[in-house]
């Protein structure tokens, strides 16, 4: 538990902070800036909004960051960040996740995660699910291949969600989840802890979308034939 190293990151209160490889850390401050560091060296600071020109500058700050693994991919790796509104209003603009390139830090994809202000975030071991929490109580489960939201539960606590943790993809993990693709454990200020399970998703077997297209062009050529009878 000694500390090994001190440096000031940012003007004012720190949001969140993950720890990557090669001894390099992203910090997100209050001050509208994510940094990534070597050690105590500035490598760069993160500009989510570069391929956005409709977003007013400031308008929008750092809220969460966390590396996560690639599926099948052993020697990938992605930053996910989460931008929400500095100022609150009647009718807020969405949130934003954005997926990032973990050795280059080139934004990859943006998409918007709702209108509730996001309060954590947190990256499965497989790197496939990212999930939220919400300062109204809400919590939502993402895949991170396409920042989709696949879960979502309004107000599933009565107050703000102060953290979001999947159950590890370890043998017993595994066990725990019997059927299901994931297991979300939300804390929040109401002092309750609760589980999250997301099902299966439905997936059509190859032969059986063959069949259909195959039946799509047969379904076709029969109704040009009837509209135009010299057709064949």
């Amino acid at each position: 538990m000694k500390k090994v190293l001190e440096f000031k990151a940012h003007d004012g209160e720190i949001e969140d902070i993950a720890l990557g490889p090669e001894n390099k850390v992203v910090t997100a401050g209050r001050d509208f800036q994510c940094c990534v560091w070597q050690r105590d060296q500035l490598v760069l600071r993160l500009r989510w909004d570069e391929n956005m020109p409709g977003v007013p500058d400031k308008t929008y700050r750092y809220q969460a960051c966390r590396f996560g693994t690639v599926p099948d991919q052993a020697e990938a790796l992605r930053l996910y960040t989460v931008q929400v509104p500095h100022k609150r209003g009647r009718r807020p603009p969405p949130c934003y996740l954005t997926k990032w390139d973990g050795k280059s830090f080139l934004p990859l994809l943006t998409q918007p995660c709702g209108g509730e202000v996001v309060s954590c975030l947190s990256v499965s071991d497989s790197g496939t699910f990212l999930g939220l929490g919400t300062v109204t109580g809400s919590v939502a489960i993402h895949v991170s291949f396409s920042l989709q939201r696949l879960y979502y539960v309004k107000e599933a606590h009565g107050i703000v969600v102060t953290d979001v943790a999947f159950l590890p993809e370890s043998r017993r993990g595994r066990e725990l989840l019997a059927e299901n693709e994931a297991a979300l454990l939300s804390v929040a200020v109401d002092s309750r802890c609760k589980l999250h399970l997301l099902p299966p998703r439905r997936s059509f077997p190859v032969w059986l979308l063959l069949l259909l297209c195959a039946g799509l062009v047969v379904a076709t050529i029969l109704l040009l034939q009837l509209a135009f009878p010299g057709f064949l």
